[in-house]
């Protein structure tokens, strides 16, 4: 039991490093022996844990899915109207992505749009992605169902809008162009909500 415990003390250690060289220089970029320098293991308790940089990548990214569907499942499970899980949903995903290196250097690895050169293959990102997509979709048709959409809205426009919102999210902080800000989100729905809900329902949400 102790010798599983090291070892599994070992294998999140080197995955924190990778995370965090995949954050900040990329996938290319990062070295291996940086990595087992920064989690503190020779360069062979690396390789026994995660026999390439590849497989530390897909370490990393699933790592990161599991957070962010964790985030969507607590969404999808919340108490309360639709439309606030899919404000807090948007809140929540902004603060992995300021301070969990692992979900930032995951989305790094495999965000939405055209992969750079010498990335690796995207599908956990894709599938992670189809999912916080269908997690948008079903608060939404949650919401129409409660009554809390303001009558004849597009549900699919608005789907849209919102999967745009948390894309717009994902790229800032995977091109180190500034991580969403509490702030920025709130100034996003304040302008979003009023074409989800009626003017009146809009006090209601906490954004």
């Amino acid at each position: 039991m102790v010798k599983q415990e090291r070892a599994g003390r070992t294998r999140q250690a080197v995955l924190l490093a990778a995370a965090d060289a995949f954050a900040r220089v990329g996938y290319e970029a990062a070295s291996l022996v940086d990595i087992s320098r920064r989690a503190g293991v020779s360069k062979g308790a690396l390789y026994f844990h995660f026999v390439s940089k590849q497989a530390l990548a897909d370490g990393v990214r699933a790592a990161a899915g599991r957070e962010i569907g964790s985030a969507a499942l607590r969404a999808l499970r919340a108490d309360g109207p639709a439309v606030q899980g899919l404000i807090d949903l948007s809140q929540e995903l902004a603060r992995l992505l300021r301070e969990d290196v692992v979900v930032r250097a995951g989305v790094r690895l495999g965000r939405p749009g055209p992969r750079p050169a010498g990335a690796p293959d995207a599908q956990p990102a894709d599938a992670t992605w189809r999912s916080l997509t269908a997690v948008v979709h079903r608060l939404l048709d949650r919401a129409a169902e409660a009554g809390e959409l303001r009558p004849g809205v597009d549900r699919w426009a608005c789907a849209e809008l919102l999967s745009s919102v948390v894309a717009g999210q994902v790229l800032l902080a995977a091109e180190g162009l500034g991580r969403p800000a509490p702030e920025a989100v709130r100034r996003l729905w304040t302008a979003a909500l009023p074409a989800l809900v009626a003017a009146e329902r809009c006090p209601a949400y906490r954004v």
